[in-house]
């Protein structure tokens, strides 16, 4: 497999492991830092859309496993669903910035 192929398979792993973990550790009792959270599912929707995965992509990868997990205690969760696009979506515009045009997921 060469290697632009082998980036997004890895980004998407990156996304949904680092939102699996985010989920967790905010399920765990006691964790109550919000900003924390928000800042986390930022890094990890950017980190998958710099690695060519699609912005919406990274970002559902990235937050659904915390909607999952939080979204029966209450509809705050939702939350995440913009704060993780805006990550994804800088890391979308970074990677086009520093990389070109040419850098462009393949659709």
């Amino acid at each position: 497999m060469s290697r632009p192929a082998v980036l997004p398979l890895l980004g998407t792993a990156l996304s949904l492991g680092a939102g699996l973990a985010i989920a967790w550790v905010d399920t765990r009792p006691g964790w109550d830092d919000t900003g924390v959270t928000a800042g986390l599912l930022a890094i990890a929707a950017a980190a998958g859309a710099l690695a060519r995965v699609p912005p919406w992509l990274a970002a559902a990868l990235a937050a659904g496993p915390l909607l999952i997990a939080e979204l029966p205690r209450g509809t705050g969760v939702l939350l995440a669903i913009p704060v993780a696009l805006v990550g994804a979506y800088v890391g979308e515009l970074v990677r086009r910035r520093t990389l070109g045009r040419d850098s462009q997921p393949h659709r």
